[in-house]
């Protein structure tokens, strides 16, 4: 497909200026996975572009700025009751603040080439942006998905032990994130998806618009040469943090189906990355056989103690960032069949994929000895992704296709 438009020349990236609404400020100890990709986007862009960011504050502060120039728009609202009756679904009312909105029109009285609407929290800037389009009709305007959200949170919601009237609730917030979605993909000049799976269903709903495939970026540690042996403790890991609902239920729902067959197979299972303490102390007092390891800084060594990383996702879309920290620690993979989308390798290759909880269990029971098995499926991995998740080169495609 070509460019939108033609006004700069390759050599004139480094002038383009870019507004870049998001969420929250994406640093910090342990970021969801959404902040990680956002911040992947904004400081890859930052070295190409001249870039803006405006956010809301996030709980740890700032620890990080890279080339891009901040503005902090407060805090975002807590809790869903107040969502209840905005015409915003929840994720986009806690970011609608006077705060942010303030900082946003004083930035709305500059010139932008670009402007992009990262996540669908950022649909609450829609209004303006699109008013500033019709007097500056040259800016492009960017919608940075990061999944279908509709069916995310038809999922989710479906997946929570809710009373009627939080039921009720729920129904409508997803009616709003459904409404706010078509919104977005049919009033940009460009979507960007993060896998192929999702380009398919946005053109399905808007096909007019273009879309650009914008993978997550990947600049942690590479693990160059690993054998798993007899040697390896027999440990299967579930990477990831636990900020949310969605992520604790499903690891509860996971720890409920596989531990009783793991234990008995003498097979242990390795729980790491941030959570509270009160799913810390469930699963200790309902599963005290799980390693629960919380947040942890050294990666490299936890991977290399473990056999296989687990994808127990049976709700949620989009990609799952730590699949890159499977494929790059060389640890193989076996998920739920869905849940291990957008990696560039083909399920049975370099990955296995099971239709079930109960399946995924005896799957890892079938393998966890094969280690050259095991040893092919992370090596075809690594060598089908290796060089695919660069995020400057794929920043500099998206501005070479706006600009």
């Amino acid at each position: 497909m070509q460019s939108i438009h033609h006004n700069f020349q390759e050599a004139d990236l480094a002038d383009a200026k870019v507004l870049y609404l998001t969420k929250l400020m994406p640093y910090g100890r342990a970021m969801a996975g959404d902040a990680v990709y956002s911040r992947g986007i904004i400081e890859a862009l930052s070295t190409l572009a001249r870039v803006e960011v405006l956010c809301a504050s996030s709980t740890e502060g700032l620890n990080a700025f890279g080339k891009a120039k901040w503005h902090i728009g407060g805090s975002v609202r807590k809790g869903r009751a107040g969502s209840v009756f905005s015409s915003l679904p929840n994720v986009a009312w806690k970011g609608r603040t006077n705060g942010y909105h303030k900082n946003l029109d004083a930035l709305l009285r500059q010139d932008w080439d670009i402007i992009v609407l990262d996540n669908l929290g950022s649909v609450h800037c829609l209004p303006k942006c699109l008013k500033y389009k019709l007097i500056h009709p040259d800016v492009r305007l960017v919608y940075i998905s990061h999944e279908y959200e509709y069916l995310t949170r038809r999922q989710k919601y479906k997946s929570y032990k809710l009373s009627p009237l939080v039921t009720f609730a729920a129904k409508i917030d997803e009616l709003k994130v459904k409404r706010a979605e078509l919104q977005l993909l049919k009033s940009v000049d460009l979507v960007t998806v993060i896998n192929e799976g999702d380009k398919a269903t946005f053109e399905s709903l808007s096909p007019h618009v273009p879309y650009y495939l914008f993978p997550p970026g990947y600049s942690e540690r590479v693990v160059e040469a690993r054998c798993i042996d007899s040697t390896t403790p027999r440990q299967v890991l579930l990477f990831g943090g636990r900020e949310s609902e969605q992520k604790r239920q499903i690891l509860r729902d996971w720890l409920e189906i596989a531990c009783a067959p793991l234990r008995q197979m003498g097979i242990s299972i390795v729980v790491a990355g941030a959570m509270d303490s009160a799913l810390r102390e469930h699963i200790e007092r309902a599963h005290p056989e799980v390693i629960v390891r919380g947040y942890v800084s050294d990666i490299e060594a936890l991977m290399a103690e473990c056999r296989i990383g687990i994808i127990a996702d049976t709700v949620g879309g989009g990609f799952k960032l730590r699949l890159l920290s499977y494929v790059f620690h060389r640890l193989p993979i076996m998920g739920v069949t869905g849940a291990v989308s957008g990696l560039p390798t083909p399920a049975g290759l370099g990955y296995l994929e099971a239709s079930n909880l109960v399946s995924l269990t005896d799957l890892i029971i079938e393998h966890i000895d094969n280690s050259d098995y095991l040893n092919g499926m992370q090596k075809k991995a690594f060598d089908d992704c290796l060089g695919k998740f660069d995020a400057i080169s794929a920043a500099n495609g998206l501005l070479k296709r706006l600009l």
